[in-house]
């Protein structure tokens, strides 16, 4: 038998889903988005199962944070306790908050490099996070209709956010298997010269289809607000 240490990947694959999950294929795109490194400091609204903020937690560390709020009481106690148990109290802290009425902590106000939001409505905290987001800060929204899509996109431009963009992530997994085959276009030539009949076959495994689209926009400069005033 052998213990391992929980990974971000390991942990996605056997959480317990209390909410529907955002599974590896996203979560890979949406940390590029958001540029999560080391010393950066990262919102996340929607804590939900955790998945995300496990992972997001892996790449913060040493030196960076993540503040994930959650709005269903007994969600963040689960959520608070199992971070716990996985070792993530020195980089992820959990709240009990509706970001959408109540905002973020003002103690954020101009400090958070990136906000990641996995919410209903992401439009109603867009100015919220503005307050908080440092000048190129990064905004991106998990959403499965692309009518939530276009009224977050609309709440973004109304505060001058550029490179709107979205992406919605499909993964086509393949297998390969090697055999023998008897058809002589399967022959392949040895290293020694010599013919050989062993072959190599890709297959289609299962794949997921559209779980939901990924919108990514960057705050403006000071100056370019200051140029547009």
């Amino acid at each position: 038998m052998y213990v391992l240490e929980p990974t971000p990947y390991m942990i996605t694959l056997s959480v317990v889903h209390r909410t529907q999950i955002i599974y590896h294929a996203d979560i890979a795109l949406l940390m590029g988005l958001l540029d999560v490194r080391p010393g950066k400091i990262v919102v996340e609204a929607g804590t939900g199962s955790g998945s995300v903020s496990q992972s997001l937690g892996a790449a913060l560390r040493p030196t960076g944070k993540l503040h994930t709020f959650e709005f269903n009481a007994e969600r963040k106690v689960t959520a608070q306790r199992e971070f716990d148990q996985c070792g993530w109290s020195d980089v992820i802290s959990v709240e009990c908050r509706d970001v959408c009425t109540d905002g973020l902590p003002s103690e954020l106000q101009d400090k958070v490099d990136s906000c990641f939001f996995d919410i209903p409505e992401p439009w109603a905290v867009v100015e919220h996070a503005n307050k908080c987001l440092v000048q190129q800060g990064r905004i991106v929204t998990f959403s499965p209709c692309i009518e939530q899509i276009q009224r977050t996109a609309s709440a973004l431009r109304r505060l001058h956010y550029h490179g709107i963009r979205v992406f919605e992530c499909l993964s086509k997994p393949w297998g390969v298997r090697g055999g023998q085959l008897s058809q002589p276009r399967g022959v392949k030539r040895a290293r020694d010269g010599e013919s050989c009949r062993e072959a190599v076959e890709s297959y289609q495994l299962p794949m997921r289809g559209h779980t939901s689209y990924l919108l990514l926009a960057i705050r403006p400069l000071d100056d370019e607000l200051r140029q547009i005033a």
